[in-house]
């Protein structure tokens, strides 16, 4: 199993921490924490609106870990700085997706928490992180982010420090549906060292109702993963691939997905799933085995 579970840990981990609601930006300067964490909130709604169909295909989702910045505990007792965060460039959002036209920040925020429990301190970083709306006329026209956001965790005398490299994560509308790219990185620096994971994933979503962009629809994929830590300094790498795939009524009726990769040993194997309406059939390494769905 540990083959792939330095990826999946990190996409549970990022799951579990996006979470959050604020109030938006409305001009350019020095922009208070919770405002920034509304635009990123709403930028992590729109890239991953498609995240189910990913998810129950079995994909892992580069989701957003916005850590802290959404108002949960221990920010909510805790002593904190983000003076020194910054909006640039043009905060509006006509059509009230949450969206700004083409906004970057800047800046680092610190906090501490001391308790009955102990005391822990840390920060989150951006870095020349931008966020565009490609139709400000259209709320769901989808949303551009690139740029870099580091967290800092240090608690009883470690310290974690985890960095994410948006190189391009896009979700855009087009004439019949919407196409995407999720292309990035994590690192994850721990008293046990450094751990690292690349993602590129590349495709397309085209709503069986174009009135109803987020209901069922075709999905198709494909990308690969890698990654590498102290246990696995060869790295291991997954190619992905989905062809065709329906979602409907909240299960995939038809398709295929299929997977290749390399574990840190050098082994190689193959998993490809076909979906039909009445079954699901998985073949591992040349053997199929089909269940009703």
């Amino acid at each position: 199993m540990r083959r792939f579970c330095l990826l999946f840990g990190l996409f549970l981990f990022a799951l579990l921490a996006g979470c959050g609601q604020q109030t938006a930006p409305n001009a350019g300067g020095e922009a208070m924490a919770q405002e920034v964490a509304t635009t990123l909130q709403a930028a992590d709604a729109q890239l991953y609106r498609i995240a189910e169909p990913l998810g129950l295909a079995g994909v892992p989702v580069p989701t957003a870990p916005f850590l802290f910045a959404s108002g949960v505990a221990p920010l909510d007792t805790a002593t904190w700085n983000c003076d020194s965060v910054t909006a640039a460039g043009n905060l509006s959002d006509a059509d009230d997706d949450g969206i700004p036209v083409n906004a970057t920040f800047n800046g680092k925020c610190t906090w501490s928490y001391s308790g009955s429990e102990g005391s822990v301190s840390g920060s989150w970083e951006f870095q020349s992180l931008n966020v565009q709306d490609p139709n400000d006329a259209d709320p769901t026209a989808g949303v551009k982010a690139s740029g870099k956001v580091i967290w800092t965790f240090s608690a009883g005398g470690s310290t974690i420090t985890w960095t994410w490299t948006l190189t391009q994560h896009d979700f855009e509308k087009g004439s019949s549906g919407y196409s995407f790219t999720y292309k990035g990185s994590w690192t994850i620096e721990t008293g046990q060292g450094t751990f690292t994971a690349e993602y590129d994933l590349t495709g397309t979503w085209t709503p069986d109702d174009p009135s109803d962009p987020w209901g069922d629809g075709a999905l198709t994929a494909e990308g690969q993963f890698d990654a590498s830590g102290p246990s696995c300094a060869d790295g291991w790498h997954l190619s992905v691939t989905l062809t065709n795939l329906h979602y409907q009524g909240g299960k995939i009726v038809s398709g295929n997905a299929s997977f290749s990769g390399t574990d840190c040993d050098g082994n190689t194997g193959s998993v490809t799933i076909a979906w039909s309406p009445d079954q699901v059939c998985i073949t591992i390494n040349g053997n199929t085995v089909c269940v009703a769905q």
